[in-house]
């Protein structure tokens, strides 16, 4: 697959929107609520224990009920200039002025606006594997992002696998930190809470 420019990458998101609005539904804009939380992992170091925990196959996907509606793919192959973690010291709370940094500071170079099954993941190790020596090129360090629900999280070890092997720099996860598992009680590369939460 090749780059996306800006124009693709903003209408691959268009998906996502439509699924998810501002919040998922009628669970509210998650921004406004502070139920957002991002938590950057180095693959090759460390990554939270129940990150690598394989869970039972989710038998189907219910939109409402399984989205996590950011405005962001829920799997995304990126590079960019500055890393995760200098962007985002802490990993509480993550704003819509956050978002709007993180999508003006990387160069995405795969996405999948929502991880259905099993094809998708395969989708995703074949391209790293493919494109392995490119990602590693140049000043820019790689990053892949993954967005955590109730159903995603199934395949989160095998993409943290598949990064490892790629030798991808950084693997940022997003979730509800309301819902387990509380990935902000694990050692941490962040600072933790920017603020005491509510």
């Amino acid at each position: 697959m090749t780059d996306l420019s800006r124009r693709e990458f903003l209408e691959g998101l268009a998906s996502a929107y439509a699924m998810a609005g501002l919040g998922c539904g009628p669970k509210g804009d998650r921004f406004a609520r502070e139920h957002v939380c991002i938590h950057i992992f180095h693959p090759g170091e460390f990554v939270a224990a129940p990150l690598m925990e394989k869970t039972r196959p989710p038998a189907s996907r219910a939109a409402e009920e399984d989205c996590f509606g950011i405005g962001l793919p829920e799997l995304v192959v990126c590079t960019t200039r500055t890393s995760f973690l200098d962007m985002f010291q802490y990993f509480w709370p993550f704003s819509r002025a956050d978002l709007a940094h993180l999508e003006q500071s990387i160069q995405v170079r795969y996405s999948k606006p929502t991880v259905n099954g099993t094809a998708d993941i395969d989708d995703f190790v074949t391209y790293l594997r493919d494109h392995r020596s490119e990602l590693a090129q140049g000043p820019a360090s790689s990053a892949v992002i993954f967005t955590y629900t109730d159903f995603t999280r199934h395949w989160v070890s095998e993409a943290i696998t598949a990064s490892r092997q790629a030798a991808i720099q950084e693997f940022v996860l997003f979730k509800d930190p309301t819902l387990a598992p509380y990935l902000c009680t694990y050692p941490a590369l962040q600072k933790g809470f920017k603020r005491s939460p509510p």
